[in-house]
């Protein structure tokens, strides 16, 4: 990523992304935490230039709203462990103080995860 292309994903990660651990359980090990970062919005099109510019993620249609007038929610997720670590490092420089401190909550409990 260009150094503009990164301010533009850290503008959106900080005004809409989430960034958080999910467990998966398995027979031989047990619980597996996973890191994912995530972004919802009605503006598909954001979401995919997301997706073109990490060179990550998947898109994923959340739902259709009630009202037909309104768009349908869509969301970009980064799914792979390795690549949802190595964004937020990416972007942890240019986070705000709140956005930094859940980063670094994610990867201290994904650090303690079993090898």
């Amino acid at each position: 990523m260009s150094d503009f292309e990164l301010g533009w994903v850290c503008g959106i990660l900080e005004g809409e992304g989430c960034f958080f651990v999910t467990t998966r359980r398995t027979a031989k090990y047990g619980p597996y935490l996973y890191a994912r970062v995530t972004v919802c919005r009605t503006d598909r099109d954001v979401l995919e230039q997301l997706q073109r510019v990490t060179g990550v993620g998947i898109l994923e249609k959340v739902r259709e709203r009630k009202d037909p007038r309104h768009k349908p929610i869509s969301q970009w997720i980064v799914c792979r462990n390795q690549e949802a670590i190595e964004l937020m490092i990416a972007v942890y420089p240019h986070m705000g103080v709140r956005r930094q401190a859940k980063i670094r909550e994610v990867l201290a409990q994904v650090e303690k995860r079993p090898a």
